[in-house]
């Protein structure tokens, strides 16, 4: 673009062009766009493994909490939350919702740091990425080219090493990198598991705490009372994502349940997942892994027609006595 401007010495017309902004502001553009990380850029933050346990135990006890809540619960400052929530999301663990988070998969509250670290390694193992690097590793490659080849599968671009390096320690320390490791071998082992402790605690219970959002309440309170009495908690709540499966989804800490306790109120009995997802394929799991259902009557709303024959335990009139029925229950021989 071309602008007259007349000299004032001569009064002869000089012609100045204004191209250096032009050239400044292209070159600004292109440093931006070989600087900047594509979409489809992944980076995980450098956090302890251990840290990620009162994250996960923050988001399963409260109601879709944001960062700050999480760090106050969790008893940690929230730029490390912010990481922790981070990671959590990119393997799989937790889901961003606004503003606010909740758990993917089922999780056991109150359990031993071997229960939580499975759940967290179920994550890593499904996680395509990871599952990339086993197959490339499996076909004889070293670690490096592996992790490249397996990004590059993934779609992950740019492949910056480095950015990944967090997730692969915390798959290393969780054994997740094992080349002939699938996802059905942690739920096999915590089959086994179950077993064991059948053989060395044979009144000693698992539930696996089915739960709507809109009862959180009740389930917080129930799963105090339930750990109070000696029996091991998973909590789950009853969400859909497009391409779940919730037999998959559920497996390892259905697995290692004894009881599959569903909380039925006039809000879950309209949720999406019950609608959905209480189906003969979820009944067909908890067969073959020998889980009983126990459904949990909250308030007058009928049952659904699948679970309708189920014995109940019925909160809907008295939640001590619905409670004591539901341990009675959890006594008999599994």
């Amino acid at each position: 673009m071309h602008r007259e401007r007349r000299a004032l010495s001569s009064g002869k017309k000089i012609m100045v062009t204004k191209t250096a902004p032009r050239k400044a502001a292209a070159k600004k553009a292109t440093s931006k766009a070989r600087t900047s990380p594509s979409a489809a850029s992944q980076r995980f933050e450098a956090a302890k493994l251990d840290s990620l346990f009162v994250v996960l135990d923050a988001i399963a006890w409260l109601d879709a909490p944001n960062t700050q809540q999480v760090a106050q619960f969790a008893g940690i400052d929230p730029r490390t939350a912010g990481k922790l929530l981070k990671n959590a999301c990119q393997i799989g663990l937790v889901d961003a919702v606004g503003n606010d988070y909740a758990l993917v998969l089922p999780y056991p509250y109150k359990g031993s740091k071997e229960q939580k670290e499975a759940v967290v390694k179920e994550a890593l193992v499904r996680l395509p990425l990871l599952t990339g690097v086993r197959q490339f590793l499996r076909l004889g490659d070293k670690m490096e080219p592996a992790v490249r080849k397996a990004a590059t599968v993934a779609g992950i671009s740019p492949f910056v090493a480095t950015d990944l390096n967090p997730l692969l320690e915390w798959a290393q320390s969780l054994g997740a990198l094992q080349p002939s490791l699938i996802a059905e071998d942690l739920v096999d082992a915590a089959e086994t598991k179950k077993e064991l402790r059948h053989q060395a605690h044979k009144d000693q219970r698992v539930a696996f705490l089915s739960h709507s959002s809109a009862d959180k309440p009740f389930i917080r309170q129930l799963a105090a009372d339930l750990t109070a009495n000696g029996i091991g908690v998973w909590l789950d709540e009853q969400r859909i994502r497009v391409g779940d499966s919730i037999p998959d989804k559920i497996a390892q800490g259905l697995a290692e349940s004894d009881y599959f306790l569903i909380g039925m109120s006039q809000k879950s009995s309209e949720s999406a997942w019950v609608q959905k997802e209480l189906n003969n394929a979820l009944m067909t799991e908890m067969k073959r892994r020998n889980v009983h259902i126990l459904p949990l009557k909250l308030d007058d709303s009928p049952m659904p027609h699948i679970i309708a024959e189920k014995k109940y335990a019925d909160f809907s009139k008295s939640y001590k006595a619905g409670l004591d029925e539901l341990l009675a229950a959890m006594k008999e021989k599994v």
